[in-house]
């Protein structure tokens, strides 16, 4: 069926009608109009009436928004309009036109199930909470499990397809930190899970200062201790796989990510142990090469061996052969830990530095090979277990990762830190330092380390795990890949190997609460292989986590260029002309500069003008004045 086109001037004549005047975020809550109190819940209004009191955006996902769509139509229908206009104006980029399309899509495809009660729902995620929260006055109203929404294009008159999604939930709990409001609202996870974490991560996350900072400490500290687990492994897709894990965590100057460093003393007395072995066996080098050199002249004399180099940490800005070294002489083992994201994207960019493709190996421990300069030697990384940390702002995240499509983006647990509004206490009186208390943690998992690298471990999920496991992915790949396309496919189904990497981990970690070990401790069982079955605290909190980091890289997924970046949801097509005349783009332009990019390209005038109307309605845009357009931050992007 086709949908009319939308005519600007009739939204103008019926404007006043439909929408009050927006208000001021500091004015107080604005009064309905008369056509609108008549037959309306009256908690519907107070949630209005709430959010223009405060200024609060609560449409800033693209999923939220168009929930609550589907809410008003549910229960109000047409006369839902007026308020879903009200409820949208917050959001920055906010365009009539735009807003009316998305009703009358959803008025007309139904509301998918979804009731009045999501309104509520999201506006308690906001911190907007009217009192009892009404059930719906009528029943949902069903439609087909792939509804579409019908776009005319203004030029070539074609129509395009676009999936509208069940809203995902966020978690019930809403973060007590206000946000920014260009920030996308996504949740955390320590709350609900720091009660039944192993004692050594209670003792991490006691000293955090709020649930964000729990989060980071947690997900840090899981990363640096899954690059010192090498000798315990589980079978995942029938494939043998160990904890390692790629986190970046990424939040703008001042947020509050600095306090990842300190999950580095977690695991700095393992690194000292083997520089202090490295040591001790070069200074052994040197004596018998000197010994060598007094006697290489007798038949018997044979040279030593160079040491090799021992270490766990290793550099960004290494180049990749001496990354690939590094990783050889350590038995596939390595830990890189590095604040500033633009270090390790600065040696990817570089001619020697590229080893983007190894990290790409190493999170499935697939073979890395390379051709040593001195006497020519190939060398074979059979099985790398190697983990990274990185943290950075969210342009730094896009010049290590310029796109969706790149295979790193799927390998990393993203982390998006909100900027929190709280000026914590800086003269705490606790007598010890964050640095002395996390080193104190760290030389008691050294001291389980030393007993746990003595042990080969194999790690399984139990039958009714594996069953929930499997339940909840079957699901969760068909929502995302209905909301946000196919391209995120591959990091869904990757969070299930980092979901069974976290079970391990915590299962582990577990071991060190009593003593109680599963594995033999007599010295010629050493080498013998014990089974430790997940706990099912410890597969609940992996699960409980992943839900969270879904949001959480669904959101730098949607920040992210894609091929289809321009295109209607549904469509996978790439335009490459348009994908050229956006990258030609300065960051801050105007008009005549925007045709005069196009005009280089051959782009016409009125292609053009559609380009720029498309990218600012996708907000890869930003039109904050008359004749000023701007190239948007990483990470505000609703759409």
């Amino acid at each position: 069926m086709k949908k009319d086109v939308f005519n600007p001037a009739d939204w103008n004549a019926a404007a006043s009608e439909k929408v009050p005047a927006a208000p001021s975020p500091s004015v107080g809550a604005s009064s309905n109009p008369p056509s609108m109190g008549v037959g309306i819940n009256p908690s519907i209004l107070a949630v209005v009436d709430a959010v223009e009191a405060s200024g609060i955006d609560i449409t800033s996902t693209y999923s939220d928004w168009m929930a609550i769509a589907f809410a008003l139509v549910s229960e109000l229908g047409e006369n839902g309009r007026a308020i879903f206009h009200r409820l949208s104006r917050f959001y920055p980029y906010y365009d009539p036109s735009d807003t009316d399309r998305q009703y009358s899509a959803c008025l007309h495809d139904g509301s998918r199930e979804i009731t009045i009660a999501s309104l509520f729902h999201i506006a308690k995620t906001h911190g907007i909470v009217v009192g009892r929260e009404p059930k719906s006055s009528r029943p949902p109203v069903p439609c087909p499990a792939s509804s579409k929404l019908q776009v005319e294009d203004d030029e070539d008159m074609r129509k395009s397809n676009s999936i509208i999604s069940v809203v995902l939930t966020p978690p019930d709990e809403p973060s007590p930190f206000p946000e920014n409001s260009n920030s996308i609202k996504i949740g955390t996870f320590s709350q609900t899970i720091r009660d039944q974490l192993p004692d050594i991560l209670k003792r991490i996350v006691a000293d955090s200062v709020s649930s964000v900072d729990a989060d980071l400490l947690i997900l840090g500290s899981l990363t640096v201790f899954s690059a010192c687990m090498p000798n315990v492994y589980g079978v995942y897709d029938r494939r043998e796989v160990f904890s390692n894990l790629f986190l970046y965590v990424t939040a703008r100057a001042s947020a509050g990510k600095g306090r990842l460093s300190l999950c580095r003393h977690l695991v700095a007395p393992i690194h000292r142990e083997l520089r202090n072995r490295y040591s001790k066996s070069t200074e052994q080098y040197k004596i018998d090469l000197h010994q060598y050199n007094l006697n290489k002249k007798d038949g018997d004399a044979k040279e030593p061996e160079v040491p090799p180099f021992l270490t766990l940490f290793i550099p960004a800005n290494s180049t990749a052969t001496v990354v690939y070294q590094t990783l050889s002489q350590n038995d596939g083992v390595g830990l890189l830990f590095e604040t500033e994201g633009d270090t390790l994207a600065n040696a990817f960019n570089s001619d020697l530095g590229n080893y983007s493709d190894g990290f790409r190996k190493a999170f499935h421990h697939e073979m890395i090979s390379y051709l040593r300069k001195k006497d020519r030697e190939f060398v074979e990384i059979v099985k790398p277990k190697f983990s990274a940390i990185l943290s950075g702002t969210p342009q730094q995240v896009f010049n290590l990762i310029p796109s969706a499509e790149n295979g790193l983006f799927s390998r990393f647990i993203f982390y998006v830190m909100p900027t929190e509004i709280v000026w914590h206490d800086m003269f705490d009186e606790n007598e010890t330092t964050a640095d002395e208390l996390f080193k104190e943690i760290g030389q008691d998992f050294y001291q389980f380390h030393k007993m746990l690298s003595e042990h080969t471990i194999h790690f399984k999920l139990t039958v009714e795990q594996r069953q929930q496991f499997n339940a909840f992915f079957s699901l969760t790949q068909a929502e995302y890949a209905n909301l946000f396309g196919d391209d995120i496919i591959a990091s869904v189904r990757r969070l299930g190997l980092i979901l069974f990497r976290f079970a391990m981990i915590l299962t582990v970690l577990r071991q060190m609460d009593d003593g109680d070990l599963p594995f033999p401790a007599s010295n010629e069982d050493k080498k013998s292989e014990s089974i430790l079955e997940c706990a099912d605290a410890d597969f609940s909190t992996a699960l409980a986590m992943v839900k969270v980091l879904l949001q959480h890289s669904a959101t730098v997924f949607q920040s992210l260029p894609r091929r289809d970046f321009y295109k209607p949801r549904g469509q996978r097509a790439a335009n490459d002309k348009r994908q050229a005349f956006f990258n030609a783009l300065p960051d801050t332009f105007d008009r005549a500069a925007y045709l005069q990019a196009a005009a280089s390209l051959g782009i016409s005038e009125k292609t053009a003008e559609r380009y720029i109307l498309e990218l600012c309605k996708s907000s890869l845009l930003a039109h904050p004045s008359i004749d000023n357009y701007q190239k948007n931050p990483v990470g505000v992007s609703r759409h």
